[in-house]
């Protein structure tokens, strides 16, 4: 009887380790959710920044060609504020 007892009070006491770990485990499988879905958010951003960087590279490499060919020299539309002399 007191060997039973004492067997019953393991079992509760690894019952609610298990419980515990039950719980951290949910834990970290809703974190590790979320941070995927940050890492999609980030991930897209990423690629939406890069996209925006190498359309103004190739925006620069465009007027540094233009601008070494003499290109930039014919006759342009002047915004409003661009002086209508060239410097």
């Amino acid at each position: 009887l007191e060997n039973n007892t004492v067997l019953m009070e393991k079992l509760k006491k690894v019952q609610q380790e298990n419980e515990e770990l039950k719980a951290r485990m949910d834990k970290h499988m809703e974190l590790s959710r979320q941070l995927s879905t940050e890492q999609a958010v980030l991930q897209e951003s990423l690629e939406k920044e890069s996209k925006v960087n190498k359309r103004l590279s190739m925006e620069n490499e465009e007027l540094l060609w233009k601008l070494h060919n003499g290109d930039l020299c014919s006759p342009r539309k002047l915004s409003p504020s661009s002086p209508s002399v060239p410097l």
